[in-house]
């Protein structure tokens, strides 16, 4: 519930910042892992569907209404790209979002650096999506892994233990 209600609202801000087109709606290209993870992606999908909905309900956004276009990268960075390209230029989506997996969260990042165009990385933890190879048209919505462990260290701390050991999942596809 948590994500989709940041993803609500982090689409809402940016719809509203979106430049007036002939259109009266504001195209959201989102791009997932639809198929290998249906557990999450589903509930994911459906609520982004309930929430823009609901947007649309009241009026939109600006008075403009929302539109979902989704698409599976069949867990593939390659299939990422064709489908963010495909959004792009034959949906002329105004926002692209997504992402589930890290190795798509960093090829979808690349792509909004060559493209220029607005990337909301929604659930990738990947550091290096705003780190090593983030740029200026790259968002993240959750935390990264340095984030999320780097959260625990003060705690960690207070404890005063000689010795520790660090167990966390590595996202970096590859390495």
């Amino acid at each position: 519930f948590r994500h989709v209600l940041l993803s609500g609202l982090a689409t809402i801000a940016i719809a509203a910042s979106v430049p007036a087109r002939a259109e009266d709606t504001i195209k959201i290209g989102e791009i997932n892992s639809y198929k290998s993870q249906p557990v999450f992606t589903d509930g994911y999908k459906k609520g982004m569907m309930l929430a823009i909905d609901q947007i649309n309900a009241k009026g939109g956004v600006a008075g403009r209404k929302l539109e979902l276009i989704t698409r599976d990268d069949n867990a593939n960075p390659g299939e990422a790209i064709r489908q963010a390209e495909d959004l792009v230029t034959r949906e002329k989506v105004d926002i692209l979002a997504g992402a589930f997996y890290a190795h798509i969260g960093t090829a979808l990042t690349d792509y909004a650096k060559q493209k220029k165009r607005f990337m909301l990385i929604t659930e990738a933890l990947s550091d290096n999506i705003v780190w090593a190879v983030g740029n200026k048209y790259t968002f993240r919505l959750d935390s990264s892994t340095y984030m999320l462990v780097s959260s625990l260290v003060d705690e960690a701390v207070k404890l005063k233990k000689k010795r520790w050991a660090l167990i966390y999942p590595n996202y970096e596809f590859g390495t």
